[in-house]
Formats: C-alpha cells, sequence, structure tokens
C-alpha cells in the first residue's frame, strides 16, 4: 500500500519587504535597495499651517549585478510594512515625538496607490534585462504627505521619527535567461534589508488668522470715558504648547496703548483712546519685542486650533469736531 504525503507550505511577509528577481541558489543575479540616505525628512518647520498637508518625494533607488557571462532578466518588487515604532500598515502610518504624540503621514506609488506590503500594494518594475557581468540601476519616487482629519494640528514642538529597519527583509525572487513571467507573489527569495527613517520636526509657530475692527458707535461730543470692545478682534492659532505674547502698537506707535484717531475726511482732527486687555481696565500695548521683554502685552499658550482675543478701547473725551475718526493697531506676536 502506498501513502501520498501532501505538504502545505506558506509564505510570511515581514514588515517593510522589498521583492528582488534572482536565482537564489546560483545568486547569479544580486540585488540591493536604498532611500534617500537612508532618512526622509518631510519637514524641519511643521506648524499648525501645514501639518495637514506638508509632503517630499523620496527616491528609492535599486541595483541588480548580473554575475553571470550571460544576460538575464530580472522583476524588482518593492515593499513596506510597518515601523518600529507602529504597527500600523494601513493608511494613515505614524511618525512619532515627545512624549508618544504622533503625527499621520502616507506613502504614496506614482500611480497614486497606497506604498505597503500586500500583493495590491507594492511596486513592481517592468522585467529588467541585465547584460553579462553589468549592474542596472534604477529608481521610483515614493511620494510622503502628512494628512488632514488625524490630529496633526494639535502636535508639540519636538522632532518626529519613525525607524523602518525592524524585521524588514528584502524577498529576491527568481531571474532567468528568458523574459518569463514574473510576479511579486510567487517564487523563490532570499532575505535583505534595506532600512530608512521617516521624520519631521513641529516647531513653535503663531499665524494669526482674522482681525476684527473695533466699532465705538456715535457719541454726542460731551460724552465722556466710553468703552467699545470686540470678542473676535484677534483670531490666531499657535502651536499646541508654544507660549506666546501679543503686544497691540497703535500708528503713533506708542508703547503704552494709547494712540489717536483722526479724522477720516482731513486727517486733521485728533481722538485719544487707550487699548485695553480687559473691562477693568489693564492697558494693553508693546513695550517689548520679544516674549521675555514684552511686560504689557497678553500671554497666552496655543492649543493648535485658532484661539481668539478681545480688545478693548476707552475714548476719554468726545470733544471734538464732528466727523468719522480711525486708526490702525499693529498686532505683534512673539513666541
Amino acid at each position: 500500500m502506498m501513502k501520498l504525503l501532501q505538504w502545505r507550505y506558506s509564505l510570511l511577509l515581514l514588515p517593510v519587504t522589498l521583492w528582488l528577481s534572482v536565482d537564489s541558489a546560483q545568486a547569479d543575479v544580486t540585488c540591493t535597495a536604498s532611500m534617500n540616505s537612508n532618512t526622509v525628512n518631510i519637514s524641519n518647520t511643521i506648524t499648525p499651517t501645514n501639518a495637514n498637508n506638508a509632503s517630499i518625494t523620496g527616491t528609492l533607488t535599486y541595483r541588480c549585478i548580473n554575475n553571470e557571462p550571460v544576460s538575464r532578466y530580472a522583476s524588482v518588487c518593492l515593499g513596506v510594512g510597518s515601523s518600529g515604532s507602529d504597527n500600523t500598515i494601513s493608511n494613515p502610518r505614524y511618525i512619532t515625538g515627545p512624549d508618544s504624540s504622533k503625527l499621520a503621514f502616507a506613502m504614496t506609488l506614482p500611480n497614486g496607490t497606497l506604498w505597503g506590503d500586500s500583493r495590491d500594494s507594492v511596486y513592481q518594475t517592468p522585467a529588467l534585462l541585465i547584460p553579462p557581468n553589468t549592474t542596472v540601476t534604477d529608481s521610483v519616487v515614493i511620494k510622503f504627505s502628512l494628512l488632514p482629519g488625524f490630529g496633526n494640528t494639535l502636535a508639540t514642538h519636538g522632532i518626529y521619527s519613525s525607524d523602518f529597519n525592524v524585521n524588514q527583509k528584502v524577498l529576491t525572487y527568481q531571474s532567468d535567461v528568458e523574459q518569463t513571467s514574473f510576479g511579486c507573489e510567487t517564487g523563490v527569495y532570499e532575505q535583505n534589508q534595506f532600512p530608512f527613517k521617516v521624520q519631521a520636526t513641529v516647531v513653535n509657530a503663531c499665524k494669526i488668522n482674522t482681525t476684527s475692527d473695533i466699532l465705538l458707535g456715535s457719541h454726542p461730543a460731551s460724552t465722556t470715558n466710553f468703552t467699545g470692545s470686540n470678542n473676535e478682534a484677534i483670531n490666531m492659532t499657535c502651536t499646541n504648547g508654544a507660549p506666546y505674547n501679543i503686544g497691540l502698537s497703535p500708528s503713533n506707535r506708542d508703547i503704552n496703548g494709547q494712540g489717536v484717531m483722526l479724522d477720516t475726511v482731513s486727517n486733521s482732527y485728533k481722538l485719544p483712546y487707550q487699548l485695553l486687555s480687559n473691562s477693568a481696565g489693564t492697558i494693553w500695548g508693546n513695550n517689548g519685542n520679544s516674549y521675555a521683554t514684552l511686560t504689557n502685552g497678553v500671554i497666552g499658550t496655543g492649543n493648535g486650533n485658532a484661539q481668539t482675543h478681545t480688545v478693548y478701547v476707552t475714548v476719554p473725551s468726545a470733544d471734538v469736531k464732528p466727523g468719522s475718526y480711525s486708526d490702525t493697531v499693529t498686532i505683534n506676536v512673539n513666541y
């Protein structure tokens, strides 16, 4: 009696994989790969303004050496799994910063497909014809993009990075003297590595989004000490955790916020006013040009979202020539 023994085989794909066509038994073709001197730096100046869309392209270069005296064909398949600090291989991926905070990003192939390690997300080159004892070099451009919708604007100051170098293997498939049908999912392979790092740096920064006028209304000439305000006079966004100090400077550049409005017809008549940071009468000026030296400004801490600040104005007397009066105030943000 005879028994038929059936063996089952399975292929385990390890994170960050590079599949390269080669004859593993004879090593007649040897292939290697490298990414951008091993580091892809998305940006050194990530702020809430560009945290959702900053991007850069990285060049993944691959080389195949034909060690035989006859020409051979090879096909290169490039894939990437998870990083050493994050096991996510779908969209999004993450780079990690201070206190384990993260930035979401994606790696995209030239055809717009997300780069991964599954059969439908690797990059496979056309068959390469390699002459005898010759090296063939080519490359593919990968786009690295920060993604909206994952809280990137809430990132705090610091360097964010992830190393794609843990258990990442190169899977090398058979080559042939003829242009046969190559594929990324079948074949005999060798293992190798091509580690690289993805990083970005979040910096402290502030941006004024919008400003709104303070309208004081109409008053008789006998009116004294009247006040106006606007609780959305300043709308700004600063990096999460970034301390800031806002100074206000009237057009006459008075460091204590004592400005003068001019009539809008002749610019000859003046109406003094005082800038304030609250209804209690605290002076709001601009007596310094840095966070530390500005002592009559308004301090705060960014949270990555839009924040508003109310500006108050008081006018000691309306006893001037009737007309419309205005002045322009400069906002100085120190961080």
